[in-house]
């Protein structure tokens, strides 16, 4: 039988390790996700793993971050919502690498953050999660 890459909406991994992640839950529909999955965040000081839910229309809030974040501009995903809020800031720009900060947020009194050194092309590869996870939604999100 042929296993399926588990379905995320970000998988933010710094090359030096460390890294942020929203994965979804599995459906009982073969290749269409849950809403529920879990935000898990680790570094050399902390690990966690926090219940999440993600909806058809969160997608383009988190289009909107990475489009904000390529431009150099910071930006935040769910900021004041029902759920955790990721923010990323581009630190610095390199030749070969990015330095971001990812802020992790929930409503109550928890706030971390994490500074992470991406290879180039990291936002891409969150666009191309991004992308994945339309396609599944594809009849769940209006006008898409």
């Amino acid at each position: 039988m042929e296993e399926r890459e588990p379905f995320a909406l970000l998988r933010i991994t710094g090359k030096r390790g460390g890294g942020v992640a929203v994965h979804l839950n599995d459906s009982y529909v073969p290749g269409i996700p849950d809403v529920e999955g879990q935000l898990m965040v680790h570094n050399d000081f902390v690990t966690g793993i926090h219940d999440t839910s993600v909806e058809p229309e969160d997608l383009a809030g988190w289009a909107y971050v990475l489009d904000e974040v390529e431009a150099g501009r910071e930006a935040v995903w769910r900021e004041a919502a029902r759920v955790a809020e990721i923010g990323i800031r581009l630190d610095w720009r390199e030749d070969d690498h990015d330095r971001i900060t990812v802020t992790v947020a929930d409503q109550q009194t928890t706030r971390l953050a994490i500074s992470l050194h991406m290879e180039h092309g990291w936002i891409d590869e969150q666009r191309a999660l991004l992308d994945r996870l339309r396609t599944a939604w594809a009849h769940l999100i209006p006008g898409e």
